[in-house]
């Protein structure tokens, strides 16, 4: 009599395989699911701030502070307090240098953090962390970044060439430049 089928033994090997193979993928999956809703989130924003800049050349923000206010009121309707200190690494786990330079850093509501470093009038640098507090506070992952200019606004690294920004949004990179890179369709 021949004999049909498959042994306990072997139905017990092929499912630890199958298991260890589903430990192995689910967590890349789960973050990359986490990103992809990260980068969605600051390309809308993006949006939201480029209308905001547009409105504030239109209705004359006077200074700074004032198109401090169009940008936050442009992304989100909640009320905000300023805060100090707070932490930012880059990509690689570095601490970001120069982020103490931050002369404005806000909490919006639970969810958001935003900081300005002015230069000049109407010239500067603005953050954006798009899960606020929660981690991980990286540059790249869940903080992106745009220049501010008198009469533009622009992520951080878009004058740089391609190769530039897709070297600067790895894991070896700061992850400045990956606000301009998922802007333009690079993925992580």
């Amino acid at each position: 009599m021949t004999k049909r089928g498959f042994t306990i033994i072997e139905i017990s090997i092929l499912a630890v395989i199958l298991i260890i193979v589903g430990c192995l993928i689910i967590p890349f999956s789960i973050d990359d699911t986490r990103q992809a809703s990260r980068v969605l989130e600051w390309r809308a924003l993006q949006d939201r701030i480029n209308h905001a800049f547009a409105a504030s050349v239109v209705y004359g923000a006077k200074d700074n502070r004032e198109l401090e206010e169009y940008i936050m009121k442009s992304v989100s309707d909640s009320e905000y307090k300023k805060i100090e200190p707070y932490k930012i690494k880059y990509m690689n786990g570095r601490p970001a240098a120069g982020i103490g330079d931050f002369t404005g850093v806000y909490e919006i509501g639970t969810d958001n953090v935003i900081g300005f470093r002015w230069n000049s009038d109407k010239e500067g640098v603005m953050f954006y962390d798009i899960n606020g507090k929660k981690g991980p506070n990286r540059w790249g992952k869940d903080v992106f970044g745009v220049n501010i200019y008198p009469d533009k606004i622009e992520p951080l690294c878009a004058q740089k060439s391609h190769e530039e920004i897709r070297t600067d949004c790895s894991k070896g990179g700061t992850g400045c430049c990956c606000s301009y890179y998922y802007l333009v369709g690079g993925n992580f």
